[in-house]
């Protein structure tokens, strides 16, 4: 069964949402980026973040793009979604070593850092993209998504994202949640919210229980007061077929394919956002090189067709 987002509302309409259960999309993406422990829950509360953040703020076939860059060991953390339930990403450093906090935990905030930039970038179809920035509160990713909605989007929100990792470095439990307060909200209703999410368990015990991220919200909402507006299957984002890497090499000059042939004996492309690796053998990269070849031809006689023209008109001014 793929992994779902579900999106809710409150019977009294005093607030929305989202609660999600993403432990195999962050399984694969760790596979695919070749993650260490510690960058496996990094990266996968980014992913697990975006997709909620895509879920409540876009349209249509709007996405957006979101970089972090804390200033921590990790590096940027760069993750993109839509509302389709595709999200994917990557991390700079995806082989950084653990770092463990007082309580030997693994200390997030201090691989990414908090003294830095939050960037989101929105695209639509046929418009200019928005982008929208705030700063790193905290590093725990979770708090760094909650203040940017509620500074840069002026929504009341709250974000919480959690991975919890097995002994032998796979996932156990990956998933979050993000609660809105709606115009109808009382001050009461705020203050009992908040109570509710300072003493719910933890995001790994709420997903071991069979009713997945419903069991998130009826931590935070209660089973009986809400009911369910959509859910959203979410998954990593499809990756590029080696066709459209081969298009890619194809745009590069043919001394630079030549040079892979002559000195690599091949090429292995990597996918930035899914970490996937495709190889090309000499003979693939030659028949990629005889198109490069072929086109660069053509420029040059275009080039000199157009000289003789130029000449030519030239030549008919001065008589």
């Amino acid at each position: 069964m793929a992994d779902q987002l579900i999106k809710v509302i409150t019977k009294d309409e005093a607030f929305r949402a989202f609660a999600v259960d993403g432990t195999k999309l962050v399984q694969e993406a760790a596979s695919s980026h070749e993650t260490s422990r510690l960058a496996t829950v990094v990266l996968g509360r980014a992913l697990l973040a975006t997709e909620i953040l895509a879920q409540a703020t876009l349209k249509g076939e709007e996405r957006l793009n979101v970089k972090m860059a804390g200033r921590g060991p990790i590096g940027q953390i760069v993750t993109e979604a839509d509302t389709k339930g595709a999200v994917r990403g990557y991390v700079s450093n995806p082989e950084i070593e653990p770092i463990v906090n007082d309580d030997n935990q693994l200390n997030v905030a201090g691989a990414v850092g908090n003294n830095g930039s939050f960037q989101v970038t929105k695209f639509a179809p046929y418009s200019n993209p928005y982008i929208g920035q705030s700063i790193m509160v905290s590093g725990e990713i979770g708090d760094d998504f909650t203040y940017y909605l509620t500074h840069s989007e002026q929504i009341p929100s709250v974000i919480g994202v959690g991975v919890t990792m097995n002994p032998d470095n796979t996932v156990k439990a990956a998933g979050g949640f993000l609660v809105q307060a709606l115009p109808g909200a009382s001050d009461d209703q705020l203050t009992e919210l908040n109570e509710k999410l300072q003493k719910m368990p933890a995001l790994a015990t709420l997903l071991g229980n069979k009713k997945g991220p419903l069991a998130i919200l009826d931590a935070i909402l209660g089973e009986p007061n809400y009911s369910q507006l959509q859910s959203v299957s979410i998954g990593l984002a499809a990756e590029p077929s080696k066709d459209a890497y081969a298009a890619q090499l194809a745009t590069l000059p043919s001394h630079e394919i030549q040079a892979m042939i002559d000195e690599d004996g091949g090429a292995e492309v990597r996918g930035k956002f899914s970490g996937k690796r495709h190889q090309f053998s000499a003979h693939e990269l030659d028949v990629i090189l005889q198109d490069v070849l072929k086109r660069e031809a053509q420029q040059k006689n275009e080039e000199a067709q157009d000289d003789d023209s130029d000449a030519a008109n030239s030549a008919d001014e001065k008589k």
